[in-house]
Parts: C-alpha cells; sequence; structure tokens
C-alpha cells in the first residue's frame, strides 16, 4: 500500500492552481501526492448557477480530492447533476480520498 506523502493543503494549493488555469488542461500543476503531471478534475453540478462539486484526483496514483460548494470558472467543462452518472462524459475512478487535516 502506498504511503500519503502529501496532505489536505497541498492537494487544495494544486487544484486552485489548475483551476486559474482551465479552461486549459494544466499540465504544469503535478500531483502533490507522487509527482506525476496526470491530475483531473471534473466538476458535476447546475449549469445553469455555475455552481457544484469538483473531483480532482491523479491517475497516476489515484489519491485526491473532493470539494463540495464550487463555484464552476466559466469555459470548464461541467456535467450536469441531472446527467446519470453512467452517461457523463468523464469516468471518476475510484480514488483514494484525502480529507482536511485538524489544522485546515
Amino acid at each position: 500500500m502506498q504511503a500519503l506523502t502529501a496532505g489536505w493543503g497541498a492537494w487544495v494549493a494544486a487544484y486552485e492552481l489548475h483551476c486559474k488555469a482551465l479552461p486549459e488542461r494544466a499540465g504544469h500543476v503535478r500531483c502533490p501526492t507522487c509527482g506525476c503531471p496526470d491530475l483531473r478534475l471534473t466538476f458535476t453540478g447546475l449549469p445553469k448557477e455555475r455552481t457544484g462539486y469538483a473531483a480532482f484526483w491523479c491517475d497516476g496514483c489515484l489519491v485526491g480530492i473532493h470539494l463540495s460548494r464550487r463555484t464552476v470558472p466559466e469555459g470548464a467543462p461541467m456535467e450536469s447533476l441531472e446527467t446519470p452518472v453512467e452517461q457523463r462524459a468523464v469516468k471518476v475512478p475510484n480514488y483514494t480520498l484525502l480529507w482536511p487535516d485538524e489544522d485546515a
């Protein structure tokens, strides 16, 4: 089993950098846990309101975070909550979910 080396704060920082690059792919942001450049981000929510939740993970080590009540950046792809999971464009894997640290 892989030892986790990056905490919640490092993942939130990577998420924020990734979001700033949207709608372009943020290849310069590396996974805080394994260093892989294959970070993935998908938003699911209410397209009219551009609000929802974010799933942010690494395809290399399958570690990541989940953030709710997010404003979805303009131009960023977004899945509708009304679309059945099996019909969504982005398939979110079963990744290891990190939780906020006590200090977060």
